[in-house]
């Protein structure tokens, strides 16, 4: 080995870490402006996230809100029929009794 040798290794170190250096800048400019597109990617996808999930309580909320009203409707119409079969209970029976008559005779029929 010469004595210029080491100095020799010394000096394409040096160029390679430059060349490294200068890569490297490439290299972050490139995958920054890449990586920015992907940051807005998930930015907005947090966002739709975020958006689903209050639309889903909304919904979770309005569904719980049709159950307490169809439920206070329901009791509001069977009282009112409760009511109306106490007022007037031969009119009920008679059509309970027409409506047994036919589903008798619409089942009981021979089909050949």
């Amino acid at each position: 080995m010469s004595a210029h040798a080491p100095e020799k290794i010394m000096e394409a170190l040096r160029l390679l870490e430059e060349v490294a250096k200068a890569e490297k800048d490439q290299i972050r400019k490139v995958a920054n402006g890449k990586f920015e597109s992907l940051k807005d990617a998930l930015v907005d996808e947090c966002n739709l996230r975020e958006r689903l999930t209050a639309a889903g309580q909304k919904a979770a909320e309005i569904a719980k809100n049709m159950k307490e009203i169809s439920e206070e409707k329901t009791k509001e119409l069977a009282g009112a029929v409760d009511q109306n079969v106490r007022k007037n209970p031969w009119v009920y029976i008679g059509g309970v009794a027409v409506g047994a008559l036919l589903l008798g005779f619409i089942l009981g029929r021979k089909t050949s």
